[in-house]
């Protein structure tokens, strides 16, 4: 048997877990992945790329409908094969091993280890007191987070889903309440943006150097989004997977475009532009100039449950990666599940992100981040181009999951491109990511091939 036809092979070690997610704790790990530091500090930076906020409101529009499209990829491809492992899982099975290895490389690294611990510094940083307050105590108390959602992970997926679909639930509340805040109550005067609305020309890029600003800005923009497919990590742990799994994406993915269209109208319309062009806490402002200091704590109360729950989310889907990588042999054994819960694979992954939150900042890899992850999706987009080849008896594509797969591996190639122009030091530092991932499955290779001979 070839390579390439053993990563097609089922793998032998079965989960032992009675599947125990439903379509509600689907629906709301895609929210909790998807809802993190991103959407409250990236439209600062926008502003001050693209200069308006109706450009900002388009980009942010366009990467909605990118993100929807990429739900609809993605659960395609869970469809034809549903099982946990994420983006490893499909490219191994449908590619080959190595672009597998390089999709569950990626995972690790940028798709849960550094955003786990930007989640929790963002929680830390918004829990603590605006005064006095030393780097050491946010460290601490962002390590505190990361460590009990390790303790309700190690419990297994039922319990870590229960206590994530709690704050998910308490989270979109506050959500709902900001946004309703914002339109029926406050004045008309406070929203000061609005006077730079002058029509179209003010939000369409005319020339093709706006698109590739806009372009450019999409990538950070990008990073609020990259959770839409945070469901397929954990499918062979749901019940009904081909039918929970996609509609979980789908519908968790909407929901959260509709949120952050309404939350950032909020946020690039209500304060003066000139007050959060290029700032990072653009939902305090945005906060304080409609509501005053009590609306503003609201919003910081919000913002710590946000990356609070996208820290449990994520040390539930990160693992099961690694599980599947383990039980085909190019990771440790160690990392396979005992009981239907990888523990070494989840406590690996939390100590990685402890390390990642005492030697980072919050916010110095957004912009890595959300191209690494959005190179890593439009690799997972591109192999169901190859489904039909290695599951023969599936259904073939249906015209709108083509039309799907254009549009997001457009998309996604629009946006690395730009990269090149407007922000080279995270193209690079991208580029470096999966030529690193490939020296590293050399060398895996290479010692499994010893092991045998010897």
């Amino acid at each position: 048997m070839s390579e390439v036809q053993a990563s097609n092979a089922t793998p032998k070690t079965p989960s032992l877990e009675t599947p125990s997610l439903g379509l509600t704790t689907l629906t709301t790990l895609v929210v909790a992945n998807m809802i993190g530091a991103g959407v409250f500090t990236s439209s600062g930076f926008s502003l001050a790329a693209l200069g308006h906020p109706g450009r900002v409101m388009l980009a942010w529009w366009l990467c909605g409908a990118w993100a929807i499209c990429g739900a609809i990829c993605y659960g395609g491809l869970v469809a034809r094969l549903p099982l946990s492992g994420g983006e490893y899982l499909f490219l191994s099975r449908f590619v080959h091993p190595a672009i597998g290895f390089l999709g569950g490389w990626v995972s690790m690294i940028a798709g849960f280890t550094a955003p786990i611990a930007a989640a929790a510094l963002g929680a830390a940083v918004y829990a603590m007191p605006t005064t006095e307050v030393e780097p050491w105590q946010v460290k601490a108390l962002a390590a505190g987070i990361i460590i009990v959602a390790t303790g309700c992970q190690l419990l297994g997926a039922h319990v870590g889903g229960t206590a994530q679909n709690i704050i998910v639930f308490a989270k979109l509340a506050l959500l709902v309440v900001i946004i309703a805040w914002a339109f029926l109550f406050a004045p008309n005067e406070v929203w000061q943006g609005r006077g730079l609305v002058d029509g179209p020309s003010s939000w369409w890029p005319e020339s093709w150097s706006a698109w590739v600003v806009l372009a450019g800005s999409m990538s950070w923009i990008a990073l609020s989004y990259t959770g839409f497919n945070a469901a397929i990590y954990v499918a062979g742990e749901a019940r009904k997977p081909t039918r929970n799994v996609p509609r979980s994406m789908i519908v968790g993915t909407l929901t959260v475009t509709v949120v952050y269209l309404l939350l950032n109208y909020v946020f690039v319309y209500a304060p003066a532009p000139e007050s959060i062009v290029g700032q990072e806490r653009v939902a305090g402002i945005a906060g304080l100039a409609i509501g005053g200091v009590r609306l503003q704590n609201w919003i910081r109360v919000t913002i710590v449950l946000s990356m609070t729950s996208s820290v449990f989310a994520m040390l539930l889907t990160g693992p099961r990666v690694y599980q599947r990588m383990a039980d085909d042999g190019v990771m440790p054994a160690l990392f396979r599940s005992t009981g239907g819960v990888p523990r070494w694979a989840i406590l690996v992954q939390a100590a990685l992100s402890l390390v990642a939150v005492w030697i980072a900042s919050l916010l110095e890899l957004m912009m890595y981040l959300g191209l690494t992850l959005s190179a890593c999706g439009a690799l997972a987009v591109m192999s169901l181009w190859w489904a039909k080849r290695r599951l023969p008896d599936t259904r073939p594509l249906s015209w709108w999951e083509n039309l799907a797969m254009v549009v997001y591996l457009s998309v996604t190639a629009c946006i690395i491109a730009a990269s090149y122009s407007t922000h080279f030091f995270g193209f690079i530092a991208m580029l470096a990511t999966f030529v690193l991932g490939m020296v590293v499955y050399g060398i895996v290779r290479m010692m499994s091939n010893w092991q045998t001979k010897v």
